[in-house]
């Protein structure tokens, strides 16, 4: 029997790619005919039933990092719980969250953050305000210039009248008290004034003489080393002027002065203040070759600031023996132990040379800094005083303040002394977005002159202060008296050194603070302000 016509035809192979078209385009009808219908087409049924390869000709990749609600969730049923009784680890803070009803023990991860939470979210924040003083602190450092700002505008300015400009004269020249009931103009202009008035000497109207370290070379100023006469006749004067000071300081008829050369500056205070019991001097900075001749004068010093060495050093040098003699018996040289040891003379040399060669990089180690304060008290100084007057390099040879001896600086009138104000501008300036009411004093403002200017101001006044300091004089402030402080107290000295000292010139409660031996009175100070809510001051 003959073949069919159907059975004799070759089977017909499509191409997979048009299966998949053929698919696809089934598909898309499908969809399109649910679209209208309302109803949803479940695609991942008819991929599987319908095309085993959909798998994988059409079906994309799913990212495995992708991230979708039902992952999250799953993810989360199969987190183990953890036990309350086990420490709240850090897994637990990242997967738990926190019951706010919860009063466990701090020490967890979970409760820490959660109580820092609350305080941030209910607590108030509690401001804490810096404790004041209600009295003023005593900074023995020389001032070139001093700021005032106050929000208000101050009770007084640079315009003086004449009966202004006379009485604070003469209430300054005087040493009176503007409180006191007196003939004189009593207005805060004149009160003001008298705070300005300075002692100096010499003054030379074309040389600025303080502060000495900052003087620039001036082409045009002349020199007085070059006549000699002129120099001699300057020096002579000088040491009548100390000769006067050092006087009244002895008398207790002036609490302290300055004498300033160029390299270094010497403070003279009177018995009585800051709890010494005799006249003091402190000079800074020093040289080692300024601490030996010192010591060729057979002047006994301190260097209180200085830090000592260890004993393991290996050696001392002569500051940190400075004043001290050797008692009883001679020990034997260095030399002749060396030589019984049998080192030879070239050894020794060497040894010493050595020796010395640290010795003095020791002690030149401290020059022109803080720790080379020198203090010299009671009789000692007197025997300073005379080195002072006859040393020589306290005056400059070259430069421009060639020849001419140190400035003096003093609160009270001594012989050859002029009278001098600081100098005044008044301004007003921008700070932090509000405007501030300005007062500029430029020249040596000595440690009464603050507290003469703050006992004048009123007290519903809040001002601000601000220093430019003469930096080699700061460590006068860092002297400490805690050694000899229980003595003093015991004794009573600083009851009568504030009696003694009644004339020197010092308003009575400024000199009551100023012969107050604790140490906590005394400090550098850079910034003050007094605030009127609470009449206090605080520093910086």
């Amino acid at each position: 029997m003959p073949d069919s016509p159907e059975k004799s035809a070759p089977l017909k192979w499509n191409h997979p790619t048009d299966v998949m078209k053929l698919h696809k385009l089934k598909l898309r009808k499908k969809a399109l005919q649910a679209r209208i219908n309302g109803s949803q087409l479940n695609t991942t049924k008819a991929k599987s039933t319908e095309c085993p390869f959909e798998n994988i000709f059409a079906k994309k990749r799913k990212n495995p990092f992708l991230k979708t609600g039902d992952q999250k969730r799953n993810k989360s049923e199969l987190i183990v719980p953890l036990e309350e009784s086990t420490d709240q680890t850090l897994f637990k803070l990242l997967n738990q969250k926190a019951s706010s009803s919860q009063t466990t023990s701090l020490t967890t991860f979970k409760n820490v953050l959660n109580n820092i939470n609350n305080e941030k979210l209910h607590e108030e924040v509690e401001i804490v305000k810096a404790k004041g003083e209600t009295w003023l602190p005593i900074d023995w450092t020389l001032k070139s210039k001093v700021r005032l700002l106050s929000a208000k505008p101050f009770p007084w300015n640079q315009k003086l009248k004449i009966v202004e400009e006379a009485s604070g004269v003469t209430a300054f020249t005087r040493c009176l008290n503007s409180n006191t009931e007196t003939n004189l103009d009593t207005s805060p202009n004149a009160k003001f004034h008298q705070c300005c008035l300075y002692w100096q000497q010499p003054c030379l109207p074309w040389l600025s003489l303080f502060p000495r370290s900052s003087m620039k070379l001036q082409e045009n100023s002349a020199s007085v080393a070059v006549n000699t006469s002129i120099r001699d006749s300057l020096q002579l004067a000088w040491s009548d002027s100390l000769r006067s000071l050092f006087q009244l300081i002895r008398t207790r008829q002036c609490p302290y002065f300055y004498a300033c050369a160029n390299n270094f500056t010497v403070l003279f205070r009177a018995a009585g203040i800051c709890g010494f019991t005799d006249v003091h001097a402190l000079v800074s900075p020093t040289t080692r070759g300024f601490r030996q001749l010192l010591r060729q004068e057979e002047i006994d010093f301190t260097m209180p600031l200085k830090k000592k060495r260890d004993s393991d050093g290996g050696y001392e040098t002569l500051d940190s023996v400075a004043g001290d003699k050797l008692e009883g018996e001679e020990e034997e040289a260095p030399e002749s132990w060396l030589k019984s040891m049998g080192i030879n003379e070239d050894d020794i040399k060497q040894i010493n040379y050595t020796q010395e060669k640290l010795i003095h990089k020791a002690e030149c180690d401290v020059d022109n800094s803080d720790q080379s304060l020198v203090v010299v008290e009671g009789v000692e100084v007197h025997a300073f005083y005379n080195f002072l007057i006859n040393c020589k390099s306290s005056t400059a040879v070259t430069g421009p303040l060639a020849g001419i001896p140190p400035t003096l600086l003093a609160p009270v009138a001594f012989q050859g002394a002029s009278l001098n104000a600081l100098k005044v501008r008044e301004s007003k300036v921008h700070v932090d977005d509000a405007d501030y009411y300005s007062l500029d004093l430029s020249g040596p403002i000595l440690p009464s002159t603050l507290h003469n200017l703050f006992a004048i101001n009123s007290p519903e006044h809040s001002v601000t202060a601000t220093f430019s300091n003469v930096r080699s004089t700061e460590c006068f402030s860092r002297l400490k008296n805690s050694e000899r402080r229980s003595d003093v107290l015991k004794k009573g000295t600083a009851v009568f050194g504030k009696e003694n000292l009644s004339d020197c010139g010092l308003l009575p409660k400024v000199l009551s603070l100023f012969c107050e031996p604790d140490d906590s009175c005394v400090t550098n100070v850079e910034c003050l302000k007094y605030t009127s809510e609470n009449k206090t001051y605080t520093w910086s």
